[in-house]
Order: C-alpha cells, then sequence, then structure tokens
C-alpha cells in the first residue's frame, strides 16, 4: 500500500501538499516530511534499541531508536506510538510519551520530534521481521561505546544524552 506524507517547510508549518514516498515527486529545497523517534528506558536507564534489518536502504544493520515517517494527516505523537507498535509489539499511549526535543535532517527533508518513553525492562515486544534484525537493552555506557564504533546510529547523540538523566 502506498504511503504519502504531508509536506512541511522549515519551521513545521504543513504545506497544503502531499507526497507519495518513494514516488516520482520528491521533496524540492524548503520541504519537508516529519519523523517521530522514540528513546525507550526502563527503570535502571537502560535503552531499548533496535538493529535494523541489512535489507533497508538506509543505515542496513545499524542500531538505532525506534522511528520513522508520519503519513498524511498523522501528527508525532500517534506516528511515535505507530511506530512503537509496528516495529516492537509495544503499546504505547500519549501519556507514555515525553517530548523531548526537535531537530532537523536537512540532507534527508526530514524534521525528528524525539520522544522518550519509560517502560519496565520484562516488557515483551516481538520485532517486526521486515523492518529489524533484532532488539535489545543497552546500559548507557554501552550505548555510547557502541556510538563511538558507528554500530549505534542517532543525530546529536551526545546533547540529546544530555537530556535524558
Amino acid at each position: 500500500m502506498a504511503e504519502f506524507w504531508d509536506v512541511y517547510d522549515i519551521n513545521g508549518n504543513k504545506l497544503n501538499k502531499t507526497i507519495q514516498r518513494g514516488g516520482k515527486i520528491l521533496l524540492q529545497d524548503g520541504e519537508y516530511h516529519m519523523g517521530s523517534a522514540v528513546f525507550i528506558i526502563d527503570e535502571n536507564k537502560n535503552f531499548l534499541i533496535q538493529q535494523r534489518s541489512f535489507s533497508k536502504n538506509l543505515l542496513p544493520g545499524k542500531w538505532a531508536i525506534t522511528g520513522g515517517s508520519t503519513v498524511a494527516g498523522e501528527n508525532a505523537e500517534q506516528c511515535a506510538i505507530r511506530e512503537v507498535k509496528e516495529e516492537l509489539g509495544i503499546k504505547l499511549t500519549p501519556a507514555d510519551l515525553k517530548f523531548l526535543m526537535i531537530y532537523t535532517l536537512p540532507e534527508r527533508h526530514v524534521i525528528v520530534n524525539l520522544f522518550v518513553a519509560q517502560k519496565n525492562h520484562d516488557i515483551k515486544y516481538k520485532i517486526q521481521k521486515e523492518e529489524l534484525e533484532q532488539a535489545k537493552w543497552v546500559s548507557r555506557q554501552e550505548l555510547i561505546v557502541m556510538h563511538k564504533t558507528e554500530e549505534f546510529y542517532q543525530p546529536l547523540f551526545y546533547e540529546i544524552l544530555e537530556k535524558i538523566r
């Protein structure tokens, strides 16, 4: 099924335009799509991360947090909740999400809304095989090492870690 994205300006204002993901019409300079990402953290401040499928075009095999693009008509919270449910089978509610920050990746024409959600370490998850290879809990220190060795991908990594305490 085709996925459509609303188009936004650099300030996150929705333009009167939608595009089809992977379609023939591409985002132009100054046009962005919206995305959401979620750091899932347990009671001991461990992070639930996931390894992207090796078949993905973008960052194949890299470890990352859960995230994806908003579909047309969806807001950032709805996107975050949907992506976590699709990729990990974990049900979140808006009350579970704490907004952390927003950042832009101009080279990918995306504005990312970053959230944190706290869940118990023993929460059951089930990975979406089409999207992921595996998921695991890691400590803050393990995450830092994985980022330094480029196993874990996250823009603005250290700035974000400072906000997550």
